[in-house]
């Protein structure tokens, strides 16, 4: 099978050149958007990829270069033409610089070689030999921001369900099938069964749109579910986030508590005790802000919440990611709501964030609109939009 990648301003002009290149009968494993490198094309719009195959021996192409005799005279070597010894000179100078450069990349490769991981080995060991099939969806896992360590072991578990990875359907299917059971089903609010109110609290960095979820979801259970909600914001260091919640509480018809002290937020959930369901919306701490981020943990374990969200942007970085997770680890349990889907050009996070944390995801939203731009994470979805087009 042979691979390529072809770039075009749009996907009319990329696939063209599928064809042009491989023919008619190319297969379309993945098409993708890919950001322009360099400043001058920071604000351009982004190229599409596309990456193709074709089972037939790609044809060779071979095409004859003529070079005008005053050009070949002039191309280096061309002083040598009538000057063995100096060619003999020449040669043994570049055998001797060829042989330095094997020696010291021998040196490296053995360097690598010694550091290698377990994973690694285990990643290499559980793919079948002579077959590029899972190559191609490992590739296209971390194109889409997954990480490698994780995208190895998705590959492994995927590798160890099907008997032939040079099949691409069986490969496809297995691999579909472990990714969707690491991600689960959406585990979404529900609603106590004892008359008292849920309470339901959410939590992440600043800047990720929990004023907002939260909105999303009040009008959803309010108006959409025809049940009883109250608001809590404890986020008073922001007057535009408690405007903004005051805003959507007076449209929903919504009573909003404003509390400045976990004591008020004890307060106002007592006074909500008549409610079917109440969100607390919180400040959002920079966790390298050791006193904040103090006070904060402080608040969420103090209010005792049914239930509490983590909510992840997607445009997220890996590093910044694993950051967050790792500083919110004092939560035992939690569930994951991803942000501003709609602005991401890859999913890697939220398979990130799941395998990593091992939390249930719950919501995903995609625009700014309420209460419109929020479901329950569609899990065969995201996994479609992380392994690529090939699978169907």
């Amino acid at each position: 099978m042979i691979i390529r990648r072809y770039l075009g301003k749009n996907t009319q002009e990329a696939m063209l050149k599928v064809k042009m290149d491989l023919g008619s009968e190319a297969m379309i494993l993945n098409t993708r958007k890919v950001k322009r490198k360099g400043l001058k094309n920071l604000f351009a719009k982004p190229m599409i990829e596309v990456l193709a195959a074709v089972d037939s021996e790609y044809p060779a192409k071979k095409d004859t270069i003529k070079i005008d005799k005053k050009i070949e005279n002039s191309m280096p070597g061309a002083i040598y033409k009538n000057n063995p010894d100096k060619k003999e000179e020449k040669i043994a100078l570049l055998e001797n610089k060829v042989s330095n450069i094997e020696t010291i990349l021998k040196k490296i490769y053995q360097h690598l070689q010694l550091d290698k991981t377990e994973e690694d080995a285990e990643y290499k060991d559980s793919k079948d030999q002579g077959t590029n099939v899972m190559d191609i969806f490992y590739d296209n896992l971390v194109n889409n921001d997954v990480e490698p360590e994780v995208a190895r072991k998705v590959i492994s578990l995927a590798c160890s369900r099907v008997q032939n990875t040079s099949d691409v359907n069986s490969a496809a299917a297995a691999l579909f099938s472990t990714v969707s059971s690491i991600l689960g089903k959406p585990n979404v609010i529900r609603l106590r069964e004892d008359g008292k109110p849920s309470v339901v609290m959410f939590v992440g960095p600043t800047g990720v749109g929990k004023t907002t979820t939260i909105a999303k979801i009040a009008a959803s259970y309010s108006i959409g579910k025809k049940k009883n909600v109250g608001l809590i914001t404890a986020d008073t260091y922001r007057i535009a986030a408690v405007e903004q919640l005051r805003t959507y509480a007076d449209i929903l018809g919504v009573p909003l508590s404003v509390a400045y002290s976990v004591k008020e937020i004890h307060d106002a959930i007592e006074a909500f005790s008549d409610k079917d369901l109440i969100l607390i919306d919180t400040t959002g701490r920079n966790h390298r802000n050791k006193a904040q981020f103090d006070e904060l943990k402080n608040c969420i374990e103090s209010v005792n919440a049914d239930e509490v969200y983590l909510l992840l942007s997607a445009t997220t970085g890996v590093n910044n990611c694993r950051d967050v997770l790792n500083n919110y680890s004092f939560l035992k349990n939690y569930k994951l709501i991803f942000t501003k889907l709609d602005e991401a050009l890859t999913p890697g996070i939220i398979l990130n964030a799941k395998f990593k944390s091992n939390m249930d995801i719950s919501y995903i939203t995609n625009g700014q609109s309420v209460p419109d731009d929020i479901e329950e994470a569609d899990v065969e979805k995201i996994t479609k939009m992380l392994l690529g087009s090939i699978v169907k």
